[in-house]
């Protein structure tokens, strides 16, 4: 749970916000090609779903202006990715300490307590998390259906995949992957098993925080009983909720995160992937989980610089890279936004002339895969680094 105290930090900086808007959009290479960074401002228009407007909200939680919610507020919240765009952009140019995703999700954390959240296609994530350790209201049994029978990981090994729902119930292809390049490389590795639980990202990026402790303490008892060294993640937003979140919620590692970006890099410098060339036509796309929130950016485009793809970056990248729109349970409660902020992204692939749309998050792709159905024409293949991989081995 989250009471107003919680957001109560922010209130020095909330008020030194000077509404100067460079939090929505950024300069490309400095080039005066300024484009729209954050999703809502690009759809919406308006200053309320812009970062300086969510801060006004803030002040108004504060002040006990706010009696009880209207549906446009909780749009206003609930519409945000949650990409931390706003601030990158912020941080950079305004010299305003703040960690503005930190403070939505703090709000959103605010009205669940309160009473007024979540939105509805928000609770059967908490109450499939609780019943079934996944959000997507599939039976915990099958949580390892994708794995391939001729791969076999160990047990015991220092080295554990944490696969996550979504590379467990969405896109299995992502979880076969990895599993087949940690093989070709002979990395002995284990499973958590039916002992692998949901993360606890959806509930905390959508404010209901009740479970997720426990969820938190599971997931690394587990990994410490199993003699966890390192733990390596396909999916952006878990590598992100071990690696940040966990933390934050007083819970100390006793294991090396790592994600599959950064670990198959290392296996490619000592040579431990013989890897022919991919001559695609590509471009990558950095998930928020991954960039902006860990700061991974340079990883994914060494592994595919060593696979010799014909490259090209979109104007908006790294720091500056437009979300795909699925974040922070948008995609569950907006689905027609969040369509609409992944075709912005799909159209920025077709700028630069790619016809393969690379990431490394499962949740991205997933998003991206399921828009491409309403727009044939486009002709995009999405693949996860890890795809690619298993593709040149």
């Amino acid at each position: 749970m989250s009471d107003i105290s919680s957001l109560e930090k922010y209130l020095p900086e909330l008020v030194h916000c000077m509404k100067c808007h460079i939090c929505y959009s950024a300069n490309w290479q400095k080039l005066d090609d300024w484009r729209i960074l954050c999703p809502q401002a690009a759809k919406f228009g308006y200053e309320s779903y812009y970062a300086a407007g969510k801060m006004e909200l803030a002040r108004a939680f504060l002040e006990g202006r706010i009696k009880e919610p209207t549906p446009r507020l909780l749009e206003v919240l609930y519409t945000c990715t949650g990409c931390g765009g706003c601030r990158e952009q912020c941080t950079e140019l305004s010299g305003l300490k703040i960690d503005h995703v930190d403070l939505y999700e703090k709000m959103k954390a605010y009205i669940v307590s309160k009473g007024w959240g979540p939105l509805e296609k928000h609770k059967k994530f908490s109450q499939s998390v609780a019943e079934n350790h996944n959000p997507y209201v599939e039976p915990h049994k099958n949580r390892f259906d994708w794995m391939p029978k001729d791969v076999k990981p160990s047990s015991g090994e220092e080295i554990v995949y944490f696969v996550g729902c979504t590379s467990s119930y969405r896109q299995q292809k992502i979880a076969q992957a990895t599993v087949k390049v940690l093989k070709a490389a002979n990395i002995p590795f284990s499973i958590m098993g039916q002992e692998e639980w949901c993360c606890g990202s959806p509930l905390i990026r959508t404010g209901q925080l009740d479970i997720v402790n426990n969820l938190a303490s599971h997931n690394i008892e587990t990994l410490k009983s199993m003699g966890a060294k390192t733990v390596i993640f396909s999916c952006a937003g878990c590598y992100r909720t071990f690696k940040e979140d966990y933390p934050k919620l007083g819970f100390e590692l006793p294991f090396k995160p790592r994600h599959t970006t950064q670990f198959f890099l290392n296996l490619i410098r000592d040579n431990k992937l013989k890897l022919k060339s991919l001559p695609k036509e590509l471009t990558y796309h950095d998930p928020c989980h991954l960039g902006r929130h860990a700061k991974v950016y340079k990883q994914p485009r060494r592994i595919l610089k060593a696979l010799k793809v014909n490259y090209h970056e979109m104007p908006r990248n790294t720091t500056d890279a437009f979300c795909c729109g699925a974040g922070s349970g948008v995609r569950a409660a907006y689905p027609e936004y969040s369509k609409w902020v992944c075709k912005e992204r799909l159209d920025e692939v077709k700028e630069v002339g790619a016809s393969v749309l690379a990431s490394a998050c499962p949740f991205c792709k997933n998003n991206f895969v399921e828009t491409l159905k309403d727009f044939p024409d486009l002709k995009i293949d999405v693949v996860d680094i890890s795809e690619l991989l298993e593709e040149a081995l």
